[in-house]
């Protein structure tokens, strides 16, 4: 049992004939899937293969006549209408694996958001400016820093040198004191 309408473009993948067919295009836009079906299933005269031709031909004359119906206003590929409808996770003419949710990403059917050129530059410009402010921020905070801590040292030696002195004043003063008055607070 042969299939119908087999390619005849040998181990050349779609991906590569749809490129080379949008690089021989002077426009460089991606070939229509008729023209797709049409090219990979081109005969080399003299040759000989084991399937007719046909079903292909005729299929591909039917493409070529197709006049989609006037009532339509969307843009209906003639290939789609030919060949019936796709089968389930798979899409003809596109190679193996690929699916319609690739082909929606590769085509930009999820575009990723844009921003207009003038907007990011001015994004871009606002950021520098905050980031120049944080920095001037960080090294006021770190400047402050520095100067508390120089008057948290300064205020500790004026501490310990009056300690020191209140000290040697209160020894100063114990030794002025009678010994019965040191007694007494002694007892105390």
């Amino acid at each position: 049992m042969s299939q119908k309408n087999m390619h005849t473009a040998g181990p050349k993948s779609f991906a590569r004939v749809r490129e080379e067919m949008r690089n021989d295009d002077p426009n460089k836009e991606l070939p229509s899937l008729t023209k797709v079906f049409e090219r990979t299933r081109k005969r080399t005269e003299g040759r000989s293969y084991l399937d007719t031709y046909d079903d292909t031909a005729m299929k591909i004359e039917q493409m070529k006549n197709y006049k989609p119906p006037e009532d339509r206003s969307d843009l209906v590929d003639p290939f789609t209408v030919v060949m019936n409808k796709e089968h389930d996770g798979y899409l003809r003419l596109y190679g193996r694996g690929v699916t319609k949710k690739m082909l929606k990403k590769m085509d930009g059917g999820e575009e990723p958001y844009m921003i207009p050129g003038g907007l990011m530059e001015s994004f871009q410009a606002s950021l520098e400016v905050e980031k120049t402010q944080l920095f001037e921020m960080r090294k006021e905070i770190e400047d402050d820093h520095q100067r508390k801590k120089a008057e948290i040292e300064a205020m500790k030696k004026d501490f310990h040198s009056q300690q020191g002195h209140f000290e040697s004043r209160i020894q100063s003063i114990f030794k002025k004191l009678p010994i019965e008055v040191l007694q007494d607070l002694q007892d105390e």
